[in-house]
């Protein structure tokens, strides 16, 4: 009966659009070309991204990406991307890093796991950062949670 079709993917997250502000949508529109990581299926060269080599730190879920911006503000020597599916929340953070004249984060509207299994190669990234991710209380929800033994394997 499903011969054909192949199975829809589990995703630790559900995309609620929320609306954008003025703002958020104008720093998304002009911004993203020189901050944000497009979709595609070729390995991240994050020497090329950031033209430079140092440490590279991924956060996933980054919210309204405060406390990300932060992070790269206070350690320059290191290069920053984050993760976000919320698009309110990139916008808000694109807005911070042109606010503040930061060269070391960008920024990525996409799944994690997606990004982590095809662009991501091996040993590029120094740390991984996910903070309070959803937790999916209830049992049949399970599945979706994020921190599940394949993403740690693929985080390995």
């Amino acid at each position: 009966m499903t011969e054909g079709k192949p199975l829809r993917k589990v995703r630790s997250f559900v995309r609620r659009e929320g609306r954008l502000t003025p703002g958020q949508q104008r720093a998304i529109d002009t911004l993203w070309p020189q901050f944000a990581i497009d979709d595609g299926d070729s390995p991240i060269d994050f020497n090329e991204l950031f033209g430079r080599n140092a440490p590279i730190v991924l956060e996933i879920g980054f919210g309204n990406g405060s406390s990300l911006c932060q992070m790269a503000a206070n350690q320059p020597d290191h290069d920053f991307i984050g993760v976000e599916v919320h698009r309110p929340g990139v916008g808000q953070l694109l807005k911070a890093i042109d606010e503040q004249a930061l060269t070391n984060l960008r920024v990525a509207c996409t799944d994690a796991v997606e990004l982590l299994k095809d662009r991501v190669t091996d040993d590029s990234l120094d740390r991984v950062q996910l903070y309070f991710p959803d937790p999916w209380h209830k049992k049949r929800h399970h599945k979706r949670r994020i921190i599940q033994p394949e993403f740690v394997k693929l985080l390995a």
